[in-house]
């Protein structure tokens, strides 16, 4: 079920960050139908069945990140995962750009256990 809070978030950035939010949004419910969404950090989030946040997705000015809280240990041959951190890694999604679905897809899968 769709959070109004994140509804009102995604509902808050400009067209071409909210298309991106919403095809990531999509994305995320097709691919990990158990996880449930919510707000933290100010941003939308997705919950694991245990309540852990896995992933979360935030929106800039001309792009969307599609983030993983443990991203720092998810294997990414593709080497899309961007960040310095001790554990999160996200994916910039520019705005007008079609989403590399299949590689963001593995990448969920991973987060979730699911391979």
């Amino acid at each position: 079920m769709a959070d109004p809070d994140v509804e009102l978030y995604v509902a808050a950035r400009k067209p071409p960050v909210r298309a991106v939010l919403s095809a990531l949004r999509e994305l995320v419910g097709r691919t990990l139908p158990e996880a449930v969404e919510g707000m933290k950090w100010g941003a939308p989030v997705y919950y694991d069945p245990a309540g852990e946040a896995i992933i979360y997705l935030y929106g800039g000015k001309d792009h969307a990140h599609l983030g993983f809280v443990q991203g720092a240990g998810l294997d990414d041959p593709d080497g899309i995962l961007k960040g310095r951190g001790e554990s999160g890694r996200h994916v910039k999604c520019p705005a007008g750009e079609a989403l590399p679905e299949a590689k963001l897809v593995r990448l969920l899968n991973q987060c979730a256990g699911n391979t």
